[in-house]
């Protein structure tokens, strides 16, 4: 991809999703980190963006206003890293077992699981538009769809206010994504999310996360919670033998695809 292509998709994600992070460029252009960073210095002298740690945001455009939109677009995340993804959710989907209520967190990973739930059946709770339209279309699954706002951009309909409706559940399993997994736990990049992410962690009895090794030694900017809370970490065969051990030092189930 050449120079101007690079810095138009650059401009086009961050106007659909309003930060962007190096890695997620380098892995949608083709092209190193050090050709990223270039880009996004060039961009930010003409005025176009402001450079922050790990990426970039729009000039002119306050980072935590409070909209989930620290991340890329759905329609652009789907795609990254799509096969171990898949591998991933189709682990994920065959933790659950027929007539159990999950919890199903809007994600470009969890969104992959719709595909090997067809055939169960259980009852889903999610806050996502996407994976909610593609279960009702192509499963025999139960679906509940939490009120709240509608996202475009991330496909995700989220309750500004006490995220009332997951308190009236009582799932077994939480399935969830995240942008990152240290010594510390897991972390993400939005407020509003991160508050409906929380609540649902509190309703379930098992938190099992979905993160690709890319995953690993990447941390957001809000912490989301301590592995205390997490069951499961389900990831691919690039996993470090360092961050392995981390995981399983603090009691976490590891599962690699």
């Amino acid at each position: 991809m050449l120079e101007p292509e690079r810095q138009e998709l650059i401009l086009r994600i961050l106007r659909q999703g309003r930060f962007v992070s190096v890695s997620d460029i380098t892995q949608l252009a083709h092209c190193s980190e050090a050709t990223v960073r270039r880009d996004l210095a060039k961009l930010e002298s003409a005025g176009r963006l402001h450079r922050i740690r790990g990426g970039a945001k729009l000039a002119g455009v306050n980072q935590y206003d409070g909209e989930p939109t620290a991340q890329l677009p759905f329609e652009y995340r789907k795609g990254i890293l799509l096969e171990k993804k898949r591998l991933i959710a189709r682990k994920a989907a065959s933790l659950c077992v027929n007539d159990e209520t999950v919890i199903v967190d809007g994600g470009s990973t969890t969104f992959q699981m719709v595909e090997y739930l067809r055939e169960a059946r259980i009852t889903i709770i999610t806050n996502s538009f996407a994976i909610a339209e593609a279960l009702v279309k192509n499963s025999q699954t139960t679906v509940i769809l939490n009120g709240g706002i509608v996202y475009p951009d991330s496909q995700l309909i989220l309750d500004p206010f006490q995220d009332e409706g997951f308190r009236n559940y009582s799932p077994t399993k939480v399935f969830m994504g995240v942008y990152g997994i240290d010594e510390l736990g897991a972390t993400n990049t939005d407020m509003l999310l991160i508050k409906t992410e929380r609540a649902m962690i509190e309703r379930g009895k098992e938190l099992i996360i979905l993160a690709d090794s890319s995953k690993f030694n990447r941390r957001g900017n809000l912490f989301l919670c301590g592995f205390e809370k997490i069951h499961t970490i389900i990831t691919d065969g690039g996993i470090s033998q360092q961050q392995r051990e981390i995981v399983q030092a603090k009691n976490v189930e590891l599962i690699v695809v």
